[in-house]
């Protein structure tokens, strides 16, 4: 392994072999490194180049590369107290910005990096064009200093594969409404206060490819200061799957676009709110939605232990029988063995009379077997795909709104002890359930 430095101001050898001979540009360094290899760069480094960047990594998953930022007065080598997050890598014009490097692996640390400048294209890509690339920004900025309406900051591209980014504590800044972060890769975004820098913001965040696909998971992510859409929906896209957990947002921000699509993006959220409630999730398929209800709830039904809660289900008209909307799990731990058990999950809607069981119905996932884990699983739907539905039976729960109460009892005989899993499937098109999620084991 061997430590390289890199400083724009540096008037040596640009041998990189110390401070005084540092590398003048980070792709320099990049170039002249191998696998296992650290770069150091100065806290006062600001790079800028009027043509396309391109930073090839040589890392690799045993060895990866290193790019810290760190004090330059501080200690050969640079300890803890010498990191810093104040250097800049920038490109002018329309010169993008690309990190690249085929089955590499490659941590940044501590730097600003920007693309652009004035109404010029130029993108910000994070490993564009290199299969498998893993890469990692912490305590990172990664800007659009451009106001074009074309560029965005791509996570991957529509023809790699395997590629992983990881995010913490690193801000994104966009120049224009029209931009925005193309996830096609797996991308983890982590503990970000103020996650979105400056004082132009999309108007929908996060997008697909048309011909890719990718996943983003956000945990400790602050974007209030995003008022428009967090995810999008983009016409073809296949298999995006984003989850926000933990995430602080803004009271005026649209969580996500409908799906546009049976298998194009799939959106959960859980404990995103503006304010200090810590209950708020909800889901979001082309066959529809669930969000968190707190006025329609069943009296002795789920509390986060100070506020009663209910699922608002709300059908698409693209959800059907055959192909209906599935809510998240519903779990309760069982102790009953050999015996049959019956849960019930309560709802109510609008609807006039009970539904039928072929407009909504629950799937219990269960322990039926002695000898393995494999589950089982007892349905309230009509009992094969010819059969007609049928009355689900009335309740008599007391709830705080909608007209007429139901309940969904399945009965099975679990052979193990463990988690009971309930879904609930709503095939009425464009209509709208409300769910305890508190499952009755009796």
């Amino acid at each position: 392994m061997t430590l390289r430095y890199v400083r724009s101001g540096a008037g040596g050898a640009a041998t990189g072999v110390d401070w005084a001979n540092a590398y003048l540009t980070l792709a320099a360094a990049l170039t002249a490194s191998a696998a296992g290899d650290t770069i150091y760069v100065s806290e006062d480094h600001a790079e800028t180049q009027a043509t396309a960047m391109t930073l090839t990594s040589p890392g690799s998953a045993a060895s990866p590369v290193q790019v810290i930022c760190v004090n330059h007065s501080g200690s050969v080598p640079p300890v803890s107290a010498d990191l810093r997050t104040t250097a800049t890598v920038s490109t002018t014009g329309a010169s993008l910005i690309r990190f690249t490097g085929a089955d590499t692996v490659t941590e940044y640390e501590g730097i600003a990096f920007s693309a652009g400048s004035g109404s010029s294209v130029a993108n910000l890509h994070l490993s564009d064009n290199s299969s498998r690339a893993t890469l990692k920004f912490k305590n990172c900025a990664l800007k659009l200093n451009t106001t074009s309406t074309s560029v965005n900051i791509n996570c991957g591209f529509n023809n790699q594969n395997g590629v992983f980014i990881v995010l913490e504590n690193t801000t994104m800044q966009f120049g224009s409404t029209s931009q925005g972060c193309v996830i096609a890769a797996t991308v983890f975004w982590r503990d970000t206060a103020s996650a979105l820098a400056g004082a132009t913001f999309p108007s929908t965040l996060f997008k697909g490819l048309a011909s890719g696909n990718g996943s983003l998971d956000l945990s400790g992510v602050d974007l209030s200061a995003l008022a428009g859409t967090i995810f999008g929906a983009v016409s073809s896209e296949t298999g995006q799957r984003y989850v926000m957990r933990d995430c602080k947002i803004n009271a005026s921000a649209t969580i996500s676009a409908t799906p546009t699509a049976r298998g194009s993006s799939f959106v959960d959220y859980i404990r995103a709110d503006s304010g200090g409630t810590n209950y708020k999730q909800g889901r979001y398929r082309y066959e529809g939605s669930t969000v968190q209800e707190t006025t329609i709830v069943r009296t002795g039904g789920a509390t986060d232990g100070t506020t009663p809660l209910s699922w608002k289900i709300v059908t698409t008209a693209n959800s059907s029988r055959h192909f209906p909307y599935e809510s998240a799990v519903i779990a309760i731990w069982n102790d009953t063995t050999g015996a049959s058990v019956t849960a019930t999950i309560e709802g109510i809607w609008g609807g006039g009379a009970v539904p039928n069981n072929d407009d909504i119905w629950i799937a219990v996932e269960y322990l039926g077997s002695s000898s393995s884990p494999q589950s089982s699983f007892a349905r309230t739907s009509p009992a094969d795909t010819l059969a007609a539905g049928g009355a689900i039976a009335s309740s008599t729960a007391t709830w705080g709104g909608s007209t007429t109460a139901f309940k969904m009892a399945a009965t099975f005989t679990p052979q193990q002890k463990g988690w009971i899993f309930v879904i609930v499937k709503a095939a009425k098109a464009s209509s709208t359930f409300y769910i305890d999620p508190k499952i009755t084991l009796s």
